[in-house]
C-alpha cells in the first residue's frame, strides 16, 4: 500500500510538472506573439527634425490598419527608402538615426509593423506577418504616389531587418537594401531572446515554446527566415550592419547571412556596438556607410 501511494504521488507530481511546463510554454509563446507590453508611445516626429511630411494610414490583405509618415525629398525625386524598425520599437526609432537621408534627395516612408507603435493588430510574428506590412506598405507607395516609386531602397533594423531582406528577395522592384541587426533564423533568434532575457534554455522548452508558436501563426516562420531568402537577392546589392557585441543577435549571425549572400555585398560590424546599438556606437562613420550605399546604389 505504501508502495502504491508512493507511486500515485509521484505521477501526480509528474503530470503537475508536465501541465507546468506545458502552461509556462504556451504562456512564453504567446508573450512573443502578443507583446502588448512593448507598445510604447511615439517619442519623436519629423518635424522635430524640421522635416515637411504627411500622416498616412493604410491596410494590409488581412485588413490590419498600418499608420506611418511620407516625408517628401526637398526636390522632387523618384527615389523612396521604406525605413522599418525593429520588435518592440516603432517608426520614431529610427527616424532619430535615419532622416538625414532626406537631405540626400531621397523621399523616406516611415511605419509602424502590426502590434506595435501606432498601428492596429494584435499579433507580432516577428517576421512571417511582418511581410504582409511591407507588401501594403510598397502597394500604398505605388497607387497614391507612383512618381515617387521609380526607385525604392529598403532598410530595415532588427526584425525590420529580416523583413526587408525577404521582401528584397522576392520583389525585383527594389533596387537596394540595408538590412541592421538582422537575424538568421527565426528559431535561433526566439532561443536567444528567451535565454537572454529570462534564461530559458532551448531543450526542452523552447522546442515546445516554438511548436505553439507554428500552432497560432498556422505556419513554420523559420521558411521565411533571411537565411532561405538572402542569396536570392543578387545581383542587387546589400549592405549588413551588425554590432560586433550584439548580445541578442550574435555578430556570427551576420557573418552567416553575408556568407550566403551573392555580390554585390557589403558587410560592416561595428566595434563596441551591442543590439540595434550601431548608430549611436558609429556615429558619423555609420551615417557616412548609408549615405554612400544609397546614393551608390539607388
Amino acid at each position: 500500500m505504501t508502495i502504491l501511494y508512493i507511486v500515485l504521488i509521484s505521477l501526480g507530481v509528474i503530470a503537475l510538472l508536465v501541465l507546468g511546463t506545458v502552461l509556462f510554454c504556451i504562456h512564453t509563446a504567446k508573450k512573443v506573439l502578443h507583446p502588448i507590453s512593448k507598445r510604447k508611445p511615439l517619442d519623436a516626429w519629423p518635424d522635430q527634425f524640421k522635416l515637411p511630411y504627411e500622416n498616412v494610414t493604410f491596410r494590409t490583405e488581412d485588413k490590419v490598419q498600418l499608420k506611418g509618415w511620407f516625408i517628401p525629398a526637398p526636390e522632387e525625386s523618384e527615389k523612396t527608402i521604406i525605413l522599418m524598425h525593429g520588435w518592440g520599437m516603432n517608426r520614431a526609432d529610427i527616424l532619430k538615426n535615419t532622416y538625414f537621408l532626406h537631405d540626400l534627395g531621397f523621399n523616406l516612408f516611415y511605419f509602424d509593423f502590426r502590434a506595435l507603435g501606432e498601428s492596429g493588430g494584435k499579433t507580432s510574428s516577428i517576421g512571417y506577418l511582418e511581410l504582409k506590412d511591407i507588401t501594403a506598405a510598397i502597394s500604398f507607395l505605388k497607387e497614391t504616389r507612383p512618381q515617387f516609386c521609380a526607385k525604392l531602397g529598403l532598410y530595415g533594423l532588427s526584425m525590420g531587418g529580416m523583413v526587408a531582406i525577404c521582401e528584397t528577395a522576392h520583389n525585383p522592384d527594389i533596387s537596394c537594401v540595408v538590412a541592421e541587426a538582422s537575424y538568421y533564423s527565426f528559431r535561433r533568434v526566439v532561443s536567444r531572446w528567451a535565454w537572454v532575457k529570462r534564461r530559458v534554455p532551448y531543450f526542452p522548452l523552447m522546442a515546445i515554446v516554438l511548436h505553439y508558436v507554428r500552432k497560432q501563426l498556422g505556419v513554420n516562420p523559420e521558411r521565411f527566415s533571411p537565411k532561405f531568402n538572402i542569396s536570392k537577392i543578387s545581383p542587387r546589392p546589400i549592405l549588413l550592419i551588425h554590432g560586433r557585441y550584439d548580445n541578442l543577435v550574435p555578430a556570427a549571425q551576420a557573418k552567416l547571412l553575408y556568407k550566403h549572400a551573392g555580390e554585390p555585398k557589403e558587410i560592416w560590424l561595428v566595434p563596441g556596438a551591442k543590439h540595434t546599438q550601431c548608430a549611436e556606437i558609429g556615429g558619423y562613420e555609420y551615417k557616412q556607410r548609408l549615405a554612400d550605399f544609397f546614393r551608390k546604389y539607388l
